[in-house]
């Protein structure tokens, strides 16, 4: 058994390394991964392509689907309840986004020049459950995210939020037998927030607008087989969902490996801040030797990137194994 480290947007590209460099990676963690043993896994999934801690965290909780459902574990752990109390209808994450026309594609992002205030997200979302109401369905918020309840439940084919920011979405829009009604849905809700004293006055201060909603990875919530993670340390709702799913009835092993979710990388991998993405080494070093401070066991450092996992086995011996010493460009590059 090992403890992991699970660190989304730590590898770039190729035609990357030249704009990130080596200089700043700290060099007590850069020593580290260049002689740690080392293990490539391919994501190659559509769905998570761009973001490919997704494909790999769905492996890890063997969560079914293409993409695998999302919305209705978090849900339930958003809110506290067991499975026995899950809804029968499906769940579909339904978040307010910012899209912008950019020549030959329309880009996604998240609201965060400035974010939205609670009194914001508050007017915006009452208009749109209003829509949501008239057209069937159920438009709520927990834990601070949005959620559509659809009964009967939707089938549709979605791109999950993290592999659509920065990208082109003309691609990832929901496909499948209920999209055409998510598209009227959508285009109401669109002509009200543009009208919106909310949005308005966003304008007016030279603020991003919410002027979309993204909907993905919803489905039923459902029973997990067991994970190898008896313990999971995160924010993240959904890893916190699948987790639940997985434990319903069944104790923890003592000896059972532990996750940890690590996303400050990913916001600046995904904006190509380099400057951002170095910085956040210096922070990562700092968690790394916290979790092997009198580690009796190893820990593995899952570094993601866009289509690939690569898994260093980090630990007090790495270091003695000079021979075993990589370039740090082999080591945060993406292999192709």
């Amino acid at each position: 058994m090992s403890d992991v480290l699970l660190v989304p947007g730590a590898l770039v590209g190729e035609p990357d390394w030249a704009e990130v460099g080596a200089g700043s990676v700290p060099h007590r963690i850069a020593r580290r991964l260049t002689r740690a043993r080392r293990q490539v896994q391919s994501m190659r999934a559509p769905w998570s392509d761009g973001a490919a801690h997704l494909e790999w965290l769905a492996r890890a909780f063997q969560v079914p689907g293409e993409p695998p459902a999302a919305a209705p574990f978090a849900w339930q752990a958003a809110i506290g309840t067991t499975g026995s109390n899950a809804p029968a209808a499906s769940v579909w994450f339904c978040e307010p986004v910012h899209l912008s026309l950019q020549p030959e594609r329309t880009v996604l992002s998240p609201i965060a020049a400035p974010a939205l205030t609670d009194s914001e997200s508050h007017e915006l979302l009452q208009e749109a459950a209003d829509s949501a109401r008239h057209a069937g369905l159920d438009l709520r918020l927990g834990a601070g995210r949005w959620y559509l309840f659809a009964d009967p439940a939707w089938n549709l084919r979605t791109t999950p939020l993290e592999a659509a920011l920065g990208a082109s979405v003309e691609t990832r829009l929901p496909q499948g037998k209920h999209a055409s009604q998510w598209r009227r849905l959508l285009n109401e809700i669109q002509m009200r927030w543009y009208a919106s004293p909310t949005n308005r006055a966003r304008e007016a201060r030279g603020e991003q607008t919410a002027n979309a909603l993204w909907l993905h990875v919803g489905g039923l919530w459902q029973r997990l087989d067991a994970s190898r993670f008896g313990r999971v340390q995160t924010d993240d709702p959904v890893v916190r969902g699948w987790q639940q799913a997985a434990r319903q009835g069944r104790s923890e092993a003592p000896d059972a490996s532990s996750l940890t979710l690590w996303p400050d990388l990913f916001e600046a991998y995904w904006r190509r801040d380099w400057p951002a993405w170095l910085a956040g080494w210096s922070r990562l070093e700092s968690t790394v030797e916290s979790l092997l401070d009198g580690r009796a066991r190893n820990l593995e450092l899952v570094a993601c990137g866009r289509r690939a996992a690569v898994s260093f086995t980090l630990g007090r011996g790495a270091n003695l194994l000079a021979w075993r010493r990589r370039a740090l460009r082999e080591c945060l590059t993406e292999p192709a």
